[in-house]
Order: structure tokens, then sequence, then C-alpha cells
């Protein structure tokens, strides 16, 4: 293949390099459960565990730049070795024994929170969970890319997202809000790390049972696959000669530079400025969980009925206002107006994002494409968040942590500002049912129907 071969018609499906008909490829009951419950219980156990790290990390002097260190090897490591698992799943043509080993290990390493002394030594722990949970990446996505068909994409991918939010949301409500009423503010998070890690694992556990349902889709009966070669550099090669995966691989890494260098920024404010609680901060976890909750599935619709692009413009470019409302937020109850006006239009528009990366996705190398994203953009995550820690870290040898940090907010809300209009040069790689011409009028009649409803049947 030269590279002229990989010119692709924007207004027509990728092509696959596989035979599964989509028409034919119906979701089964099984999958939907084994799907959700993965969701649910990944989400329910980072939820249980993820309030005592930062606190823990807290508790035991961790500085900006140690919180950035935290987050950004989180960042780095739970993608850096994608491409290798993402390929040797290609090969194997197996999914699910990925998955299922890193549901259930990924949150053991937490357990030795317990013992340590000093912030450091979270950096380590944090790295090794987020290695086992790069097992898992590219397989559950590219099982997800196998099994949802084109025309629905947006709405079961929205589905994925709406169980894991309801996930993190009963999670969140355990953690900072029953443990606190039980035990007051001061908890002793090292002193109680395994309980949460426990009830993880036993969670987890629970939930991949329902993968021993599901038959792998690259074996089943009837669906042949070119065969896929160990060669990682022919595999690359052939990712980045398709241009629209390329581009969004680019826009998006470059984008997440400042997207996650505001991410330790937002706990500094939220606890060392705002002096938030437990419970709190909780809240501000449930807001995003509802918000999710209630907008997911209205925007996978929109997704799947009108495109993905404009979901996608929309997503990028009201991320500005996250860390320009932390800027202006004097207590902690401005930013619950923040978390949720934001949050509300940052879900809405989300499921644009997963579809349209699965629309540019073939199914055969699923594994390794998978892969190769999540390391690209992870290295930049990487290097956002370290950033922001040590430019507050810096910042703080002239000015107070609440000036420097107000400094750091601004910088990065420009650039966000800025390099959300990058997006606009996406187009979309499959022809929709309809356009956003007509958003309103379908907006307008869904409503109507809506109000209509309860009144039919009735004299």
């Amino acid at each position: 293949m030269t590279d002229s071969d990989s010119s692709i018609d924007l207004l027509e499906p990728l092509p696959l390099g596989d035979s599964i008909d989509d028409t034919d490829h119906e979701i089964e009951r099984a999958e939907e459960i084994a799907l959700y419950s993965r969701s649910i219980a990944t989400n329910v156990s980072n939820g249980l565990v993820s309030p005592f790290v930062s606190f823990i990390s807290l508790n035991l002097g961790a500085s900006a730049g140690i919180l950035g260190w935290i987050q950004a090897i989180a960042n780095l490591l739970r993608q850096f070795l994608d491409p290798f698992f993402g390929r040797l799943s290609d090969m194997v043509r197996r999914r699910i024994p990925f998955i299922v080993i890193s549901t259930i290990t990924w949150i053991i390493p937490y357990a030795f929170l317990y013992w340590v002394k000093a912030p450091e030594f979270v950096i380590l722990i944090v790295a090794i969970v987020n290695i086992l949970l790069s097992l898992g990446n590219p397989a559950w996505n590219a099982l997800q890319n196998e099994l949802f068909p084109r025309e629905v994409r947006g709405k079961l991918t929205g589905r994925v997202f709406w169980f894991g939010s309801f996930g993190s949301m009963v999670a969140t409500l355990f953690t900072g809000v029953i443990l606190t009423f039980a035990f007051g503010e001061n908890i002793e998070y090292q002193k109680y790390i395994l309980i949460p890690v426990g009830l993880g694992v036993l969670i987890s556990i629970i939930a991949v049972l329902p993968f021993r349902k599901i038959e792998e889709p690259l074996r089943r009966e009837g669906v042949q696959f070119e065969k896929t070669d160990g060669n990682l550099k022919d595999g690359i090669k052939e990712i980045f000669r398709n241009k629209p995966f390329r581009k969004f691989m680019l826009l998006y890494s470059i984008f997440g530079l400042f997207w996650t260098f505001s991410w330790p920024l937002f706990s500094l404010k939220q606890i060392n400025i705002l002096n938030a609680t437990a419970v709190e901060v909780a809240l501000l976890e449930i807001i995003f969980a509802v918000t999710s909750i209630l907008f997911i599935l209205l925007g996978a619709k929109i997704a799947d009925k009108f495109g993905r692009t404009k979901l996608i413009i929309l997503n990028r470019m009201i991320l500005f206002l996250f860390p320009l409302g932390y800027i202006f937020a004097t207590k902690i109850w401005h930013l619950y107006l923040v978390h949720f006006f934001i949050a509300s239009i940052f879900n809405l528009s989300f499921a644009g994002v997963n579809a349209y990366i699965l629309d540019m996705i073939p199914r055969k190398n699923g594994g390794l494409y998978f892969g190769v994203l999540g390391l690209v953009t992870g290295v930049f995550y990487f290097i956002g968040t370290l950033l922001g820690g040590y430019m507050v870290q810096v910042l703080e040898n002239w000015y107070s942590q609440e000036v420097s940090l107000t400094i750091a907010l601004a910088f990065v809300t420009v650039m966000r500002f800025i390099l959300g209009f990058i997006f606009l040069s996406l187009k979309e790689v499959k022809l929709f049912p309809s356009s956003y011409r007509e958003l309103p009028h379908y907006a307008l009649s869904s409503f109507a129907n809506l109000v209509r409803k309860p009144f039919r049947g009735k004299k």
C-alpha cells in the first residue's frame, strides 16, 4: 500500500478490513450485561479508592509537584504499554482474557497505601496500578468496536458510559458521604484503605462473571479476517496512513496537553484554598455523575442521527470554562454551579467523541489502533499534568499558592479556548440520516410528543 492509497472518502464508511456485516451483527443481551457490569464495577472500584489516594497523598505532605507526578504517572502508564497489549490481543484474536485479568487485578496494589510513609511511594503504587489498567484498555475498546453496529455506536457507547457514571455516583456517595457521617470529617483514610480495596476486588470478580457467556467476536463461526502478523512496525505504519485517524489523534493529543494541565490545580483549589471537606469534594463528583446520567444518552441519540463532529467541537470548546470558573470561585458552592453547567454540556456531547473514534478504526487491528491512540495521548497527558503541577510550584517562589493557582488557571483557560478551534477542521467519516439543520425541528417534535404522551388514550 502506498501513501496515496490511504486517501479515504470522508463521506463513506471506512474500510473495516474484515467481513462482518453490521446489519447481521446485532449485540446480544449477554454482551450488554457483560459490558455494563464491567463498566459499573470499574467505576465503583475507582470511586471507592480515588478519594483515599488523594487525601492520603495530601496528608503525607504532597506538594503541587508531587500531585502533578502522581497524576502524570497515572496518565502515562495507563496508556504507555497499550500498543504492546493491543497488538498482542490482535494477534491472539482474544479480548476477554485481557479485560478480565486487568479488571480483577488493577486495584490490588492500592492496598500498599496502608504502609506508605512518604508521598513519593504513592507515585510507585499508582504506576503499578496503571500498568495493570493498561493491560485491559485496548482490548476493552476493541471489543466494543467489534460488537457495536456502526449505525448505533453512539447509543451503545453512551450506555456503557452511562452505567459507568452510575457506578461512580454510588461509590462517591459511599466514600464521600456515608463514611463521613459514620466516622466524622477526620477519617483516617490510610488506616481504612484496605476496606475499599477489598470491596473493589470483590465487586470486580463478580462483574467479570458475565464474560463467560460471550464468544470472542474474532473467533465466531463465519467471521473471516486477514491474518494479523506480529510486525509492530508495519502495523503502526498502517495506522499513520489512516489520515482521518492520524489527524484526530494529533488534535486530541495537543488539546490533551492543556486538558490535563489543570487536573492537579483543581485539587489544590478545592482542598487547600476553599478548604473543601470530603463530603464537599464528593458532591462535586456526584454532580458530574448526575449530569452524565441525565444527558449522555440524549447526546448519543444526536450523535447517531445527526453526526459526531459538531458534538466533538462542542465537547472540546466548552472545556475552557472549567478553569475559568475555578478562578472566580470563592466558595465551594460556586464550584457546584460550575460543575453542573459545564459538565451537562460536556456529557451531552461526549458520546460523539467515542463514536467518532470507533468509526475510524478497523476491527481486525482494533487493539493496536487503540493502543497507539492511548500511547500518544498518554504522553501528552503526562507532560501536561507535570507542567500544571510544577508551574504552580515555581510560581510559589514569588507568590502565594492562591495567586500562583490563579495565574496557572488563567493560562490554561486561554490555551483551552484557543485550541478548541482546531477541532473545526474535523470532517465526518460516514453518512448520517439527518442534518444538524433539522435538529431544532427534531427537538421540538420530540418535546411535543413527550408532552402529549400522558394524554393519549384519554377521552
